[in-house]
């Protein structure tokens, strides 16, 4: 697919305020975004221009201005209605010691879109708009546990086309065997498939937002999160059974 580079890059530069929560220079964004200093430049000036980012002459930053909360102030209404996802985001990350995510599908992949990391230095560090496999990752399979199996079997042969590593790929027959459990024990999980030594749990939730359901899922080292299962699936589940009742 033809990308639009400027396009890509505004949304990537939020993405980084938003990993961040701080002004940056010209010279930072540069690095974040791997992009020449000069293009770096002009993004931001533009977007300051029609009003998205603030200008601290002094100090050199660059920062979101209350325009960029504004736009997404219909989806915030929408979640407060359902229930505060951050809020039961927070609560289950609290419960299982763990980092916590929120997932979508997105064309052939997984991706996440929040999430809230663990302490320990050996944690799952995943960052909102990283991509993983649709197929192999937990929150992918439980998401392609809501299709039936003609659309779970197209799915399975464009992300086997698109894999990137021969490990992403996975027999049609078998997968459909393993999406069929997911189906019977309510969640989907990984025991290394996507990286390994690390492991993870999900769960689907309605989303407020139309149809398209949310993955939520609890992963880290595969020794802690085999030993905290029934506390990761209790905290799913609870968080998932609210979103079925809103």
């Amino acid at each position: 697919m033809r990308s639009i580079k400027s396009a890509e890059r505004t949304l990537a530069l939020f993405e980084v305020f938003s990993q961040r929560e701080e002004g940056l220079t010209v010279g930072q964004v540069a690095r974040e975004l791997d992009i020449p200093q000069p293009s770096a430049s002009m993004l931001l000036r533009n977007l300051h221009h029609i009003g998205y980012l603030d200008y601290d002459r002094a100090r050199r930053l660059f920062a979101p201005t209350i325009r960029v909360m504004l736009l997404g102030s219909w989806i915030s209404r929408r979640f407060s209605e359902a229930g505060s996802i951050a809020e039961r985001l927070k609560t289950l990350q609290e419960q299982c010691g763990e980092t916590v995510y929120v997932g979508v599908q997105n064309g052939a992949a997984m991706q996440y879109i929040v999430s809230l990391h663990a302490s320990e230095p050996d944690r799952l560090q995943v960052n909102s708009g990283n991509f993983r496999s649709l197929t192999c990752s937990a929150p992918g399979r439980a998401l392609l546990s809501l299709k039936p199996d003609p659309e779970v079997t197209a799915w399975v042969r464009r992300c086997n086309a698109e894999a990137p590593e021969d490990r992403f790929r996975v027999r049609e027959r078998d997968y459909l065997t393993l999406i069929e459990r997911v189906r019977r024990q309510g969640y989907g999980d990984s025991d290394g498939d996507v990286t390994p030594g690390l492991g993870a749990f999900a769960v689907t939730i309605d989303s407020p937002l139309g149809d398209m359901p949310l993955a939520v899922g609890c992963g880290g080292p595969m020794g802690r999160i085999r030993r905290k299962r029934d506390r990761i699936l209790e905290g799913l589940t609870t968080l998932k059974a609210f979103y079925v009742s809103a």
